[in-house]
């Protein structure tokens, strides 16, 4: 029975702790690994929309106070480009 409490023990602690990323953070990091200048961690004033085709229109601010469109397909396909 002791053994049974140890490994049950020592199996607790080999879990992994999970980390969970912010919607912010997760859009910062597209923006990054496109080659943009993100200038931070996480990004603000998201907004969030749908255009005709289905694809999915995600609008952002980088802390260094560039915005940035990021369009993802309905099948999946990601495109990211400055805005003004």
């Amino acid at each position: 029975m002791k053994r049974i409490l140890v490994a049950t023990f020592l199996s607790m602690l080999m879990i992994p702790c999970a980390y969970a990323v912010s919607q912010a953070e997760d859009i910062a990091t597209t923006i990054k690994l496109r080659n943009y200048d993100c200038g931070g961690r996480a990004v603000s004033n998201i907004s969030e929309s749908q255009d005709a085709s289905g694809s999915r229109v995600i609008q952002a601010t980088c802390p260094n106070g560039r915005r940035y469109q990021i369009t993802v397909s309905s099948d999946g396909r990601m495109q990211v480009q400055p805005l003004n």
